[in-house]
């Protein structure tokens, strides 16, 4: 029998198929290496008969008629789909010939370089990634060769990052987080400063991962002035959702004149409880939670003023903290009620980092631009995620970035890639 490929012509007898096939009963993994060597041994037979055609081809033409041919040189290239195979490159008298179907310094298909990239960006270590390349391609891995594949999608990471805002966003989270840079031969933690936004369609997406120091303000001026810059349009923010940096309420009030902000619960609590007598610390944070999960406004304050009465004297510093920034803690009220749970705290946007953080702490320590083409892989696949849940940011989807970790990797590849 036989099958015909493209250029690949396969001819199985019925003796050699019946041998094989006992082969096959003997001893199966065996066999399967003697099939893999024979396919390889095809695939070696194919590149090498293309090779020599390119070059006839190539010294055919008009402006090659002194030249000729000078021999071959042997090399490995790694084939996706068969691995790594010997082959020869045909060589002229000029060193004018770079064939178009292998050529010069390179040694891996492209395609494999992808796929490297996309592993090694999606949470396989270069120790791991090493480990595969080598058992399924006979591939030798090393750091540089990962860096080399980067280079792959560093454009349109970058691009991403940096991406026009078409959209419309009401509400926007600020939050900053930490990772571990390596500049010189040192190890530095290095701050980013992330915001997520919401859409007038309730979509989330993630406008900005941006290096800058979290506890600034100035920097904080600098991300909302680039973000206007890309598009996004001061006058649909209606909130900003953030904890207690001095400054950062002003700031982003000077950025967004429409918009209103609202305290974090969880950083105003924490704030506020470590003020409390410790023999108080129980009730009130019972009482706390009253105003936090209030069913209206009006019933957040009466629960404020059953605080101040149930404390009496006994924690006026604690009380005068959370009073304070009171008008902004309620701030969520003033909206649909089933983005209450959603907008009260930073939540949303400190999952978000989390998951960024998770991605990197089994890389140790990564370079700047490293960590640029991880995050914007990370923040890709987690917006796809987001796409096919629900697009309502209500407690539900807000809590749940199951979908975002488990969605098919191919779709952030191709928008890298493609």
């Amino acid at each position: 029998m036989e099958s015909i490929m493209g250029i690949i012509k396969v001819e199985i007898s019925m003796p050699e198929a019946v041998k094989t096939i006992s082969a096959f009963r003997e001893n199966r993994l065996k066999a399967l290496e003697s099939l893999s060597a024979e396919v390889k041994s095809t695939v070696t037979e194919a590149v090498n008969n293309l090779l020599q055609t390119e070059m006839s081809l190539f010294l055919g033409e008009a402006d090659q008629s002194s030249n000729k041919r000078n021999g071959y040189k042997e090399k490995d290239y790694t084939l996706k789909g068969v691995g790594t195979i010997r082959i020869k490159v045909p060589q002229d008298r000029k060193s004018s010939f770079n064939s178009s179907i292998v050529p010069k310094n390179e040694s891996v298909d492209p395609r494999v370089k992808e796929d490297m990239a996309v592993l090694y960006l999606a949470g396989l270590s270069t120790r791991v990634l090493a480990l595969v390349s080598k058992r399924l391609l006979d591939l030798k891995v090393e750091k540089d060769n990962i860096l080399s594949c980067l280079n792959l999608v560093e454009d349109r990471a970058l691009e991403w990052l940096t991406r026009p805002l078409n959209e419309d966003y009401w509400a926007l989270y600020i939050d900053g987080t930490n990772f571990n840079i390596q500049r010189r031969g040192s190890t530095e933690k290095e701050p980013s400063l992330v915001v997520l936004g919401v859409s007038k369609r309730h979509f989330r997406s993630i406008l900005a991962i941006e290096p800058g120091t979290k506890d600034s303000v100035d920097c904080w001026r600098s991300v909302f002035t680039e973000l206007k810059k890309r598009g996004l349009k001061s006058d649909q923010v209606k909130l900003g959702i953030m904890d207690g940096l001095p400054g950062l309420e002003k700031a982003f009030k000077e950025a967004f004149p429409k918009a209103r902000t609202q305290r974090c619960w969880v950083h105003a609590l924490k704030n506020t409880m470590a003020k409390v007598p410790k023999r108080l610390r129980v009730p009130f944070k019972e009482l706390a939670h009253k105003i936090m999960y209030a069913n209206s406004k009006q019933d957040a304050l009466t629960a404020f003023s059953n605080l101040q009465i149930a404390m009496n004297t006994d924690a006026v510093r604690a009380i005068q903290c959370l009073e304070k920034d009171l008008d902004s803690l309620l701030t969520f009220y003033d909206f649909d009620r089933e983005f209450w749970q959603a907008l009260k705290t930073t939540n949303p946007i400190e999952r978000v980092n989390k998951e960024l953080k998770r991605r990197t702490k089994g890389m140790g320590t990564v370079g700047e631009r490293t960590l640029q083409l991880v995050v914007a892989f990370v923040a890709l696949r987690l917006e796809h995620g987001w796409s096919k849940g629900q697009t309502r940011i209500n407690s539900t989807t807000v809590n749940n970035l199951k979908n975002a970790k488990q969605n098919d990797i191919e779709v952030t590849a191709n928008q890298l890639f493609h």
